[in-house]
């Protein structure tokens, strides 16, 4: 009996032993099909875009000698001449390796700086999303995100010390001569205001901080300063759009230069008063500072009511601005895409350094900068000191504020060449025709 219960264990034991090694290899093999199967998976798809194809047309259409399409169409579908297009080519390829045109490991060549900085500028110009203009331009969505990114990075890094400058002693005394003979406020500098920009993808972290009731959707705020000529002088981006405009000049640097004292002289008179500082001219919203003039609100009296229409029709200059901004841009017109303040400063930036660009390119800019011009060094006043409080408060003081507007009221009323009616065109594209670009 004994040996009989001795082999019935030790065959137990056997089948115990045979069940769990069929286990093993099945559960081995489970993995290994699921490994198999996940690596599928993930292996990336090639796909021949022929890009070497892509950019043949692209050199055909606009830069052969025999185009397709002529510099008109150029400048209307990328926004700017095709001469200023490919000096930033140029300037671009030269400061970033990205642009530069690479093979891969079995010879085949990239793309061309050609195609890199035409497919970031033909985003921002129609704001739309890298994938989807895979047809036209042969290139993956992650090479056109790249491609955006690095040129702003350029444009922001090359171009944007000249283009974003603040104004020296040449450039105001010209900006207050040509606002005195064309708005009739001499000693004027530039219009002030805010523009909200939609963030469609703001985290959910921040929807508190950029949803204003007033606007229904979450914005981000852009403070500019803009002239007659629609350049863009200072610009301050990107606060939460729940503040109003008070709270953006409050953070903004607009007036550190002359709280310090750096700033270059920008006195005048009216009527044979003389005023410190140049001045800006803004909305009903912002404070009554030495360096706003603020247009009446309910004028009585046909001098203030001339007063009022002048001043709101010389305002209107940052609004044109704006507006010009958005249609040359259209990424700034649609609801950003973006995760990152960053990101949203980058672009921002990029499309005021070409908005100005264009302008200078174009003639139509009233300030030229003068590479000669030495700005003289300044002494530089203490924060918080004593000096630094008074000049403080010579700006904020109220009671400048009204003596100059006061003082316009009888300087607007007497000048006879101020056309209160005609206003300039919104967008400058179109006053060119085809035979322009011929």
């Amino acid at each position: 009996m004994s040996s009989f219960s001795s082999s019935e264990e030790l065959q137990t034991i056997f089948d115990t032993a045979i069940a769990c090694v069929q286990m093993v290899e099945q559960t081995y093999n489970v993995v290994c099909n699921n490994a198999a199967a996940s690596s599928q998976r993930r292996t990336r798809i090639y796909i021949c875009r022929n890009r070497e194809e892509a950019n043949q047309r692209l050199v055909q259409d606009y830069f052969a000698e025999n185009v397709t399409y002529q510099g008109y169409y150029f400048r209307r579908r990328f926004r700017m001449l095709k001469g200023l297009f490919e000096r930033i080519v140029e300037h671009v390829m030269r400061e970033c390796s990205f642009f530069k045109q690479r093979y891969d490991a079995i010879g085949i060549p990239g793309f061309t700086p050609l195609q890199k900085c035409m497919i970031a500028l033909h985003r921002l110009a129609y704001g739309i999303l890298p994938d989807a203009i895979n047809e036209i331009f042969r290139m993956s969505a992650r090479i056109a995100r790249d491609s955006l990114h690095f040129f702003c990075k350029i444009v922001i890094q090359f171009y944007g010390p000249k283009y974003l400058r603040k104004p020296t002693r040449n450039d105001i005394l010209q900006l207050q001569a040509h606002n005195a003979s064309v708005h009739g406020f001499p000693g004027m500098l530039r219009s002030l205001d805010c523009l909200h920009w939609a963030w469609e993808n703001c985290p959910t972290t921040y929807h508190g901080q950029y949803t204003r009731g007033d606007h229904g959707h979450l914005t981000a705020i852009l403070e500019a300063v803009a002239s007659q000529d629609m350049w863009i002088w200072h610009a301050f981006s990107v606060s939460p759009g729940s503040i109003n405009d008070i709270n953006v000049l409050n953070r903004s640097p607009i007036f550190n230069n002359l709280y310090d004292g750096s700033a270059p002289d920008s006195s005048f008179q009216v009527r044979g008063t003389p005023y410190k500082y140049g001045y800006y001219l803004v909305d009903g919203i912002y404070s009554e500072y030495a360096v706003f003039v603020k247009s009446f609100t309910g004028p009585h009296g046909s001098k203030r009511k001339k007063c009022k229409r002048a001043q709101e029709r010389a305002r209107n200059d940052v609004e044109r601005a704006f507006g010009a901004l958005k249609k040359r841009w259209f990424i700034l017109k649609k609801p950003a895409t973006y995760l990152g303040e960053k990101k949203l400063q980058e672009i921002m930036y990029t499309c005021l350094i070409l908005h100005n660009m264009i302008i200078e390119d174009e003639g139509r800019v009233i300030c030229a900068l003068d590479e000669e011009e030495t700005i003289p060094e300044t002494q530089p006043i203490e924060i918080g000191g004593e000096e630094y409080i008074n000049k403080r408060t010579e700006i904020r003081c109220t009671e400048t504020f009204h003596n100059l507007r006061n003082d316009f009221v009888e300087h607007i009323y007497g000048v006879q060449n101020i056309n209160l009616n005609l206003d300039p065109p919104d967008d400058p594209e179109y006053e060119f025709s085809e035979n322009d670009f011929m």
